[in-house]
């Protein structure tokens, strides 16, 4: 359990320094009000076309 826990740890501090790294390349974006309604929308737009999508291929399913 220790060295699960350790692996998980080490993961994160990875993605923490890319991240930095990231950013110190001039990487990163301004977060706005905006950009969170536009992040928003787009979430919003992938879940709906996807439970869209697992919806019409439950109906094309025959049941048993």
């Amino acid at each position: 359990m220790w060295e699960e826990r350790e692996r998980g740890r080490a993961e994160i501090l990875a993605a923490v320094d890319e991240a930095e790294s990231s950013l110190a390349r001039g990487e990163g974006r301004a977060i706005t009000q905006e950009s969170m309604r536009e992040l928003t929308q787009q979430v919003t737009q992938r879940g709906r076309a996807r439970l869209a999508a697992e919806l019409a291929s439950e109906r094309q399913t025959p049941r048993r």
